[in-house]
């Protein structure tokens, strides 16, 4: 279902925007000034390459198949992340933590992460076990805070998670004034039409031509532009939260718990809309 969410939004904003305009009375092809996008969504495009570095031209490319592929955080995740801790930890604790070289080296053919689909599919989330697991099989000093390498860990991954939407925020920001240049140019148009026999109708209809590219910029920041950056940030917040439970985990079994309290411990990091029942 959240998979059809996006398409669905999107096709309520043109519906709306589109048949609202037409019970006003209005005509569609006077809002249709090819020209008028080409100079927004140009500017748009060349101020985000201007703005941006160019990974964060790639990551944003990336973000868009997150947005409309469906939520990537969710119980199941979450299940499957604190199904995938235990089974790491209990092995361990049976067979001694070295045996677990062979699980946090080749995670993709281990049979312990194959049981874990969704982990595996998660490309950070895989990442941050398994740096972390092979941090602690090089048996840290206990003058080493653990805790305080996972939260700087979290922090640079949401960070570098952060500047696809602070990019996108940006350019919804400029959009509108985009727009204006849009209907400037129109105004420029427009002026070359006065004088001597003056077509009024024509005036008229380069007037909203103008103001088209106003409402285009305005349009297209507002119902676009800043949804699709408000859902990424939305997204990362999700994943630091995933992160951070995972991270309490670690931290606890690092300092001694049992598996069983440290589930505890983490399952008491997880977000209310993802809590998990106890079994």
């Amino acid at each position: 279902m959240s998979t059809l969410a996006k398409p669905f939004g999107i096709i309520i904003v043109f519906l709306s925007f589109l048949g609202g305009f037409l019970l006003m009375g209005g005509n569609l092809s006077a809002i249709w000034h090819p020209a008028e996008l080409v100079v927004i969504l140009g500017i748009a495009l060349g101020a985000f390459m201007l703005s941006a570095p160019m990974h964060v031209w790639f990551a944003t490319l990336a973000s868009v198949g997150r947005v409309f592929g469906g939520e990537p955080v969710n119980k199941k995740l979450y299940a499957e992340a604190l199904g995938l801790l235990d089974e790491l930890v209990r092995t361990g604790r049976a067979s001694g933590i070295l045996a677990l070289e062979k699980h946090i080296f080749v995670p993709d053919s281990s049979p312990i992460f194959r049981n874990y689909p969704r982990v595996l599919k998660h490309r950070v989330l895989k990442k941050f076990v398994i740096d972390n697991f092979s941090y602690l099989l090089l048996n840290p000093p206990q003058s080493q805070s653990f805790e305080s390498h996972l939260i700087e860990q979290i922090d640079a991954i949401y960070n570098s998670r952060m500047e696809v939407p602070k990019a996108t925020g940006k350019i919804a920001d400029w959009m509108p004034g985009f727009g204006i240049i849009a209907a400037i140019m129109g105004v420029i148009m427009t002026m070359t039409l006065l004088g001597g026999e003056m077509d009024v109708a024509l005036i008229g209809q380069s007037v909203g031509a103008a103001l088209v590219g106003t409402l285009m910029g305005i349009f297209l920041a507002f119902a676009f532009v800043a949804p699709f950056t408000h859902f990424l940030e939305v997204m990362n917040r999700q994943e630091r939260a995933l992160l951070e439970m995972i991270a309490a985990y670690l931290d606890a079994y690092a300092n001694g718990v049992s598996p069983s309290l440290a589930v505890e411990i983490a399952r008491q990091r997880i977000p209310p809309e993802y809590e998990l029942p106890r079994n």
